[in-house]
């Protein structure tokens, strides 16, 4: 009897002991990173900052950290409030940018963490952050293995959970040191989708509320922590309505009922199956969300828009759009042979969980087309025989073998009880139908995503590995029917596991075990050096990527960073570090850093030609005040006033302290910031430059000097220089070969 307990007990903690285990596997796997064994030993304390800890893996976290010191500091994430706004006062200097529409929950959840983690010990607010995102994200696993194992199994969830949490373009943006706003991407939308999945699948009216409720709440929390919110909300109601018409219509499904036949519209409100949950989440989500967000919540609902336009070549005002550059947002192919690491099959997990996972999908339209999910109408057949020979006393001596064991208070064996619980089996075509079309939509909803950008695969990877999850369930209760004995099919479904998972797993730990944080100590003492000695209104100018790592270290304002990178700053910082002409370089950042975007506007009021503009600018930035004048009054017929208008931002009389940082990543990006920088408004167009650096061995004979690199072949008699980068079977000549020669004496 006690024993029988036990492992009534033990079955009820199974699940809790496997999201534990799942959670614990994938977690560990994200803490690898903090040991950055992508950097040699004897290098690593060069990628440290003075804790020990590595520098976050990349800039946008220095963002989120800033601000959630903000938060800590003063009790909101901006520097300061302006009119009853939230500003911050280090991005996109002057005038700073409002951080209204930020999504604060990474914060909330950090300085929470940070809060109880000091309950049992000092730990900085840099360290909090550097593990929350491999905590957050870790938790997905949970909602994934509940979600999948409530419509199969165990195993279909297990596998469901771990694909989900090692999914590999989620995992590379989700370890420890990525503090960013992906750890709640896969999490929430799952939360969403699943609750609302049990309010549309439940029988009972009260769990219809408490889980359409729960969905509801989900979506608000989504709203809170990604700008991207809409793209589930979206879905759901577009899966829920088309699952609505097609069982109506063409299954015969009863998914709505006319009210026609009820004299109380709320008791017909009441027992509608699809229409409640769905006004519930609809009506509900939208009101919580325009409680916090206000407006903006209806600005948000234009999302889709504005991704359609993420590929455009230039912004509304003629500007060259910068998004085109982002790493992130580069189309991926679907498979590359060339260079599959950047496919769309890999960063979901590989081949084999993508190929699982449309199996999946394609399992449940099979099963609704099959005689064993039409058993309604089977099981009213089978009632309606008349018992064979004996079946009668086999019923009776059943019946009574139940009514003993209730007696005892032996509980229904394990696995029958969890086969009542399933969402999908014999009997429920209406369910396999409404997962057939969610599902559907959602990949077919994030493939287009992932035509924006290789990071909206993140969210294509989610309905792969659930479904992948489901398939994995369908096989388990295959094998079961056909391996007699139960210890063979654990044994060969912790084969099918193995085989399902182990490509992305081994891709995450490879991820692990390669990160190189996204700062040094060089870096880091320069922008010491500069929050020690340079006045408060110091403005840093750089390409846009490090930004947020300027204003993080070095406590000052910066023209651009990754928050703000696409406008016209975009161009005339590229300008001034493409131009050779040393006058109009110091004059863009003269005027970005003092009077920020104000300058070229003002002239484009009046020339409403940003080409003409552009034109206008290249005269007057590189000369004094007075000359600019007069090339504004004599040249461009300007009158005095217009021209003093102009020449008040272009040319201010106080001038913030500037500074342009770079770096040697520069060289490497400057194909990008050379294609900003000469940029014809005529054509809308450009062409870039490259800067190539390789180290090479030279060998001299007589006057020659011959050098050999991997990339780089030039032969020097006397003085000349012939040769160039050898790409391919071809050398191309440079447009200029610098040497830089080390000798070594021996």
């Amino acid at each position: 009897m006690e024993t029988k307990k036990a492992k009534n007990i033990l079955n009820k903690l199974k699940p809790i002991l496997i999201v534990i285990l799942i959670f614990s596997f994938v977690f560990f796997l994200r803490a690898e990173t903090a040991n950055i064994s992508g950097v040699p030993d004897q290098m690593k304390y060069y990628y440290q900052e003075d804790s020990g800890i590595p520098y976050f893996s990349e800039m946008d976290s220095y963002y989120n950290y800033r601000l959630t010191e903000n938060l800590l500091d003063h009790g909101y994430v901006g520097d300061t409030r302006v009119n009853g706004t939230e500003m911050d006062l280090h991005s996109f200097y002057p005038p700073g940018k409002s951080v209204e529409g930020y999504s604060p929950m990474i914060s909330w959840i950090t300085v929470f963490f940070y809060k109880v983690a000091n309950l049992f010990g000092d730990f900085p607010l840099l360290l909090v952050s550097f593990w929350t995102s491999a905590i957050i994200a870790s938790l997905c696993v949970i909602p994934a293995y509940f979600f999948i194992r409530r419509l199969t199994n165990d195993y279909g969830g297990i596998a469901a959970a771990v694909l989900v949490g090692v999914s590999t373009f989620y995992f590379s943006h989700t370890f420890a040191g990525f503090f960013d706003t992906d750890m709640f991407n896969v999490l929430i939308s799952i939360l969403v989708i699943w609750f609302l999945s049990e309010s549309i699948t439940a029988t009972e009216e009260k769990k219809k509320i408490l889980y359409g409720v729960f969905s509801a709440i989900s979506m608000l929390v989504f709203s809170l922590s990604w700008e991207g919110w809409w793209y589930i909300f979206y879905l759901a109601i577009v899966a829920v309505v088309v699952y609505a018409l097609v069982a109506k219509f063409i299954f015969n499904v009863e998914t709505f009922k006319s009210w026609s036949k009820y004299t109380s519209k709320v008791q017909w409100l009441r027992e509608q199956p699809v229409i409640l949950p769905l006004l519930i989440f609809v009506v509900l989500s939208s009101l919580l969300m325009i409680v916090f967000w206000g407006g903006a919540f209806f600005s948000s609902l234009m999302g889709p828009f504005t991704a359609v336009s993420l590929q455009s070549s230039t912004t509304s005002a003629a500007y060259p759009n910068v998004y085109v550059s982002v790493g992130e947002l580069r189309i991926p192919p679907f498979y590359s042979f060339e260079s599959p690491e950047d496919s769309v099959v890999v960063n979901v997990g590989g081949i084999i969980p993508f190929a699982i996972g449309i199996l999946g999908l394609l399992m449940l339209f099979w099963y609704i087309g099959t005689k064993k999910t039409k058993g309604n109408e089977k099981q009213k057949a089978l009632k309606a025989e008349k018992p064979r020979r004996g079946e009668k006393s086999r019923r009776k001596k059943a019946r009574k073998r139940r009514n003993a064991r209730k007696k005892i208070g032996q509980e229904e064996a394990p696995e029958i009880e969890e086969n009542k619980n399933r969402i999908l089996g014999p009997g429920k075509r209406g369910n396999y139908l409404y997962y057939a079309i969610l599902f559907s939509l959602w990949l077919l909803i994030t493939a287009y995503a992932f035509t924006k950008g290789v990071r909206f695969v993140e969210m294509f990877a989610i309905p792969v590995a659930l479904c992948a999850g489901i398939f994995v369930g369908f096989i388990s209760d295959y094998l079961k029917n056909h391996i007699k004995k139960p210890s063979y099919h654990i044994i060969a479904m912790a084969v099918v596991l193995v085989l399902v998972c182990y490509m992305p797993v081994s891709s995450a730990n490879t991820v692990a075990n390669s990160i190189v944080p996204g700062t040094d100590d060089g870096m880091v003492n320069t922008l010491s050096w500069i929050k020690n000695n340079t006045p408060q209104n110091t403005v840093i100018t750089s390409w846009w990527d490090f930004g947020h790592l300027f204003t993080a270290k070095a406590d000052r304002p910066v023209t651009f960073d990754g928050s703000t990178q696409n406008n016209g700053r975009a161009y005339w910082v590229a300008k001034a570090l493409y131009t050779s002409n040393e006058n109009l370089s110091a004059g863009i950042l003269r005027m970005l850093s003092s009077s920020g975007d104000d300058g070229y506007i003002a002239l484009e009021n009046h020339t409403h030609d940003t080409g003409k503009t552009v034109e206008i600018l290249d005269k007057i930035l590189p000369e004094d005040k007075a000359t600019a004048q007069n090339i504004l009054t004599t040249q461009y017929g300007f009158t005095a006033e217009q021209a003093q208008k102009i020449l008040q931002y272009t040319h201010p009389d106080n001038v913030n302290p500037d500074l342009l940082v770079t770096s040697v990543d520069m060289v490497g990006k400057a194909t990008w910031w050379s294609y900003f920088g000469s940029w014809d408004f005529s054509t809308n167009n450009s062409t870039n430059y490259g800067y190539f650096m390789a180290p090479a061995n030279a060998t001299s004979d007589n006057n020659s000097v011959t050098i050999q690199s991997e990339n780089v072949t030039v032969q020097i008699n006397g003085t000349n220089a012939t040769g160039g980068l050898k790409i391919g079977n071809r050398v191309i000549q440079p447009h200029r070969l610098i040497i830089v020669a080390t000798v070594i004496k021996r």
